[in-house]
């Protein structure tokens, strides 16, 4: 005996069909329209674009920042409540979640920014003796064998700056140009920086080899 589908879920297929079938510029009538009821306060569109938008920019930011990083979360979730107070100044010049991607790149570079001040501080009490014994942080050996541990360390040489255009240029593929525009750097800076980045990286990388070429030779020698 044939079964016949239960009618709400041919009125889901249906709804799921249709919003496969929206065009990009639907999506982003869609997203404007979400964006400026949610900005005044009506709380069905802001669950709404939110679900729409926040697992791509918690990776976003976890690129920035580092995978593991315990504020990405925190700076998703103060970028979203940031657009809400300013969506009345949302343009329409680039898409809503371009102009998300902006927001959550400023906060994390932010955030990004302060743990840099706070750990050159750190170091630099460090260099004179003021420095507790357990304020270095040692990773633990295995993780020198895993490959997204081995990129996370990689960026870290980067500055905040330097880590944020290298992973929006050649990570995510953007423009010098819509980077000044998600950071309001110039683009020269941008330029000066990317280079800078992959001097720093090339540089960690070369060093990481010599040292196991090293340990290579000197297990050679003990044997």
């Amino acid at each position: 005996m044939a079964r016949h589908p239960d009618p709400s879920f041919r009125h889901f297929a249906a709804n799921a069909q249709a919003s496969a079938s929206h065009s990009p510029q639907q999506r982003a009538d869609e997203d404007r329209e979400l964006l400026a009821r949610a900005g005044q306060g009506e709380e069905a569109a802001v669950r709404k674009l939110y679900r729409a938008h926040i697992g791509k920019l918690q990776r976003h930011a976890a690129r920035i920042l580092g995978a593991t990083d315990p504020d990405v979360e925190d700076v998703v979730q103060q970028a979203f409540l940031a657009a809400l107070d300013g969506a009345a100044k949302f343009d329409g010049r680039s898409s809503v979640q371009t102009w998300l991607f902006g927001i959550v790149t400023r906060r994390a570079l932010d955030a990004a920014r302060a743990r840099y001040r706070r750990r050159r501080f750190s170091r630099l009490l460090a260099s004179v003796g003021l420095a507790g014994p357990d304020n270095g942080h040692q990773p633990a050996p295995d993780q020198a064998y895993q490959a997204a541990s081995e990129a996370e360390r990689t960026l870290a040489v980067l500055s905040p700056l330097q880590r944020v255009v290298f992973v929006l240029h050649d990570i995510e593929g953007y423009t010098f140009a819509e980077i000044s525009g998600l950071t309001d750097v110039g683009i020269s800076t941008l330029h000066g920086r990317l280079l800078s980045a992959r001097k720093s990286i090339d540089a960690h990388v070369s060093s990481d080899l010599r040292d196991v070429r090293d340990l290579q030779d000197a297990g050679g020698e003990d044997a």
